[in-house]
């Protein structure tokens, strides 16, 4: 398979602003679509980075991560059996994927992906998804039910219940995703999510990058500030979706 199981798949976003939303992106990072009336995909450098759809329900917009399975209706089994709930059951694409979206045990929603051999997502580059992490207040849940699910290996960073509780979690030894542990850093209503990070051009950099995310109709949540990671930023897009930018190759601390 030519995305291992664990490894974020796809990534799409339920908006009703389909127009306003392709805007923005191909604005900020240069994507550009085929363009569907149920479903649009959004490329970069000819790769598919993401899709962008009508909304089914009158949830806020959102980004959904989608992690490859290797098979949905398993997945659905080991769902069940490990705490979590299925919200959408396994559904085929024209494109001969299977897709599943689940609620974990903490109360994120998180899509699954079966990918076919040749599958191409596009990540890591500029324009592209670089990385995402659990956002919960319920990691003593979270944690074995995707190490179970997805058989993550998950080295923790920081001391569990403290003021930073974090885990990484690997694919063979590739740090792939994240689990943050929200207790002491969101307000109550924040129900748990994924958080997505999308790689910026170390030409544009962060800072120019979130403040063309204002100009173009969204807005800067939380500045430019720079960590061991990447200098980051969270902003929000024209349909109210929140998601990081970030350039990796700025990184101070480490």
């Amino acid at each position: 398979m030519a995305i291992p199981v664990g490894a974020p798949a796809w990534v799409d976003l339920a908006a009703e602003q389909i127009a306003e939303v392709r805007d923005f992106y191909t604005e900020l990072f240069g994507w550009r679509w085929i363009k569907r009336p149920d479903y649009n995909i959004a490329l970069k450098d000819s790769t598919p980075v993401a899709g962008v759809m009508p909304p089914e329900t009158d949830a806020p917009a959102a980004w959904m991560l989608y992690l490859e399975c290797g098979s949905a209706r398993r997945a659905v089994e080991r769902i069940r059996a490990l705490g979590g709930k299925v919200l959408v059951p396994p559904t085929e694409t024209p494109a001969d994927e299977t897709f599943l979206v689940a609620e974990d045990p903490s109360g994120a929603p998180i899509g699954l992906w079966e990918s076919p051999p040749n599958a191409a997502f596009g990540r890591d580059h500029p324009g592209m998804l670089c990385w995402a992490e659990l956002h919960t207040r319920d990691s003593s849940s979270a944690d074995p039910f995707y190490a179970e699910l997805l058989g993550y290996r998950q080295e923790q960073i920081g001391e569990p219940g403290e003021g930073f509780d974090y885990t990484v979690w690997y694919v063979d030894d590739l740090p792939t995703v994240g689990r943050f542990e929200t207790s002491s850093a969101l307000p109550e209503d924040v129900p748990a999510h994924w958080q997505l990070y999308f790689q910026v051009d170390p030409a544009v950099g962060t800072d120019a990058t979130a403040a063309k995310a204002a100009e173009l109709g969204g807005a800067v949540l939380r500045e430019p500030s720079d960590s061991p990671h990447g200098r980051l930023s969270l902003v929000r897009d024209v349909a109210g979706a929140t998601f990081f930018v970030i350039d990796t190759s700025q990184r101070t601390g480490e």
